[in-house]
């Protein structure tokens, strides 16, 4: 009977070999559990069987698998196309602000060139307001505001052609300074020679400003009371770097040397209350010697933002 059952189920095993391994092991089964009297046939029935378990499972695993970096490739795809968001929004962003700092940048250089306009302009009109004048006190007070002016509107007329436009180079500011002075009171620059040093520093409009008018006003005093008509001399202009963010302004001649200026504020002339009403806005200090010839000391604390990297 086990027999006839044995051979039945080859039959049914032949007939069903279209459906795989699964059949073969549903079909297998209950003819194994009949008992087949083989001990050989038992052996390979186990091997066959562990053999589908093992490629079962391996399939198994390689769809798992497959799922698992299907999975990881789409999270990949997603992260890479966000960045690729981010790049264009940053890249996008980053355009704007260049454009917008190209747009104040044109508009800064042109308040600074309006400025330099508008302060030409204020020269002009006091050197127009000379020929009205009758006396000569009146036309010196008139040519030493136009100065004033003119040192003033040189700042912004350097801002205006260089590529920083919150710090100038005062070094090259002051020999454009002095420059236009000789230039105006008319000095020939071999009698009276001028010797400029100055470290490389940069000042804001904020400290540049109040800076040049003192060396306008410092000069000019030196050109017009320094030295007797036919005599010659040497005026020097040194600007230094001193420690903890100070700087020092030094201008001093050898001429014929300054009176001890008055303590009383009142009684000094408009020239040195201005020296020493914007050194007081500095917070600076004012030191004057009158040893052959006359020196002027002056000390500044400089802010970070108008220093530049020695």
């Amino acid at each position: 009977m086990i027999s006839r059952y044995a051979t039945h189920t080859r039959r049914m095993t032949n007939g069903c070999c279209c459906y795989g391994a699964p059949a073969v092991i549903l079909i297998a089964l209950p003819a194994h559990a009949a008992g087949s009297g083989n001990p050989m046939h038992s052996s390979v029935f186990w091997v066959f069987l562990w053999v589908v378990v093992l490629v079962v499972v391996i399939f198994l695993g390689y769809l798992q698998q497959n799922r698992r970096i299907q999975r990881k490739t789409a999270e990949l795809r997603r992260e890479l196309f966000e960045r690729q968001m981010a790049e264009k929004e940053l890249l996008a962003s980053d355009q704007q602000l260049r454009q917008s700092l190209s747009e104040k940048e044109s508009l800064l250089k042109e308040i600074h060139h309006r400025v330099k306009n508008n302060l030409q302009i204020v020269s002009s009109l006091l050197y127009l307001q000379e020929d009205y004048m009758k006396d000569a006190k009146g036309v010196e007070i008139l040519r030493e505001s136009q100065n004033r002016v003119k040192s003033m509107a040189l700042i912004h007329e350097q801002l205006y052609g260089t590529a920083d436009l919150a710090k100038i180079d005062f070094g090259r500011y002051i020999q454009g300074l002095t420059a236009n002075l000789f230039d105006a009171y008319g000095i020939d620059p071999a009698r009276i020679r001028l010797n400029v040093r100055a470290d490389d520093i940069a000042l804001g409009v904020d400290m540049a400003v109040p800076c040049g008018l003192i060396i306008n006003e410092l000069v000019s005093n030196a050109l017009k009371h320094a030295f007797l008509p036919d005599a010659g001399g040497t005026i020097d202009i040194v600007i230094r770097t001193l420690n903890a963010g100070r700087i020092e302004i030094v201008v001093a001649d050898d001429g014929i040397g300054l009176v001890e200026p008055p303590a009383d504020a009142e009684k000094k002339s408009l020239g040195l209350r201005l020296i020493d009403t914007l050194t007081t806005q500095l917070g600076g200090n004012l030191a004057i010697k009158t040893e052959n010839g006359t020196r002027f000391s002056i000390t500044l604390t400089v802010s970070e933002q108008s220093k530049k990297e020695f």
